[in-house]
């Protein structure tokens, strides 16, 4: 409670700071090499969980996850580097001075330049999470960046391509994780492709869907559930939290959940509609793809249409480090529209 009212406070002074969300694009190379620093700092400082992820620092108070510091770090670094108009050097004449000592801006698109700077940043920080190993925070950064191209203007031939080298990166990246031990990943995947022959692997899921299907159209009640309340269902407080809603609140519960995330998203998409520039609507993609992936995939997992990767659902499950990440994205997004003439909803 006391950090999601800091978190509030936060949103509400990134919101009125008094300088406006360009300054933060001045300073992406420090934001990237802050990233890249805490990233590399938690494989060999960092908490671990079971002998198997190293994600966090604890700080007493607080678990400090570089993970999801650098979602919001990386918004402003690749944000940074795709408003970056493409320039032309002055044409000099064979006789004389050139005709004017100013670059002359050709467009506001980001080309092949933008594209692979924003693709090289995004892949070592994705690569030093994937390290911890944390592959659902690798998804993550993985995902906003391809919303940021698409809202930065990139041409589609960007896209396909990226959609390809995903794809092809698939096998090498199934291997590397077993030459690594990270057998885990593994097993999740398995278990979502064969349940069958995984049942250790898919308990989770078994509770989770029993708990989702006994909710019915109003739910048992709060902190009635008897999946959740008697310990049937692991780790109820992150990633199966939504089965627990289903349960307790039932149907309606799901419903008034899904009404505040269409608000929400609503207002981030408002926010990339009225910013000024490309920096702006890229910040504010990057808080609506942050918070929209995991949302997606949280729900997914807990309905078994997705493997289980460990991402929280966004401002419900338990987890003060991505509360914090999430508010501060919306502040910064909210700061952009502050700057824009145009107020309100």
């Amino acid at each position: 409670a006391i950090l999601g009212a800091v978190g509030l406070v936060l949103v509400l002074l990134l919101a009125v700071f008094p300088r406006d969300y360009h300054w933060l694009g001045d300073f992406w190379w420090l934001a990237f090499a802050i990233a890249v620093a805490l990233l590399v700092l938690v494989l060999f400082f960092g908490g671990s969980q079971a002998g198997t992820v190293a994600s966090w620092f604890d700080l007493g108070f607080f678990a400090l996850q570089p993970a999801f510091v650098a979602m919001n770090l990386l918004t402003i670094a690749v944000g940074a580097i795709l408003s970056r108009p493409r320039r032309k050097t002055p044409e000099t004449p064979l006789f004389g001075a050139p005709k004017t000592t100013m670059e002359e801006p050709v467009s506001e698109k980001p080309d092949f330049w933008n594209y692979v700077g924003s693709l090289v940043m995004t892949l070592v920080l994705a690569g030093l999470v994937f390290m911890q190993p944390d592959m659902g925070a690798a998804m993550v950064l993985l995902a906003m960046w391809v919303a940021m191209l698409y809202e930065a203007g990139i041409g589609m031939r960007y896209l396909v391509l990226t959609g390809v080298a995903a794809v092809v990166a698939v096998i090498p990246l199934w291997y590397l994780a077993g030459v690594l031990g990270f057998e885990h990943m593994h097993e999740r995947v398995y278990g979502f492709l064969n349940p069958e022959g995984n049942p250790d692997v898919v308990y989770q899921l078994d509770q989770a869907l029993i708990a989702i299907g006994s909710g019915g159209f109003a739910g048992k009640g709060f902190a009635q559930g008897t999946q959740s309340q008697l310990r049937y269902l692991p780790v109820r407080h992150t990633d199966f939290i939504f089965a627990v809603i289903a349960e307790e609140l039932g149907f309606l519960g799901v419903l008034l959940l899904f009404a505040l995330y269409a608000v929400l998203f609503a207002r981030l998409l408002r926010i990339i509609a009225l910013a000024a520039d490309t920096f702006g609507r890229v910040v504010a993609t990057g808080a609506l793809g942050m918070i929209l992936f995991q949302a997606i995939t949280n729900v997914g997992m807990n309905l078994g249409v997705l493997p289980v990767v460990g991402l929280p659902l966004p401002f419900i499950s338990y987890g003060p480090a991505a509360l914090l990440t999430m508010l501060i994205a919306i502040g910064m997004a909210e700061n952009v529209v502050m700057r824009h003439r145009k107020l309100g909803f």
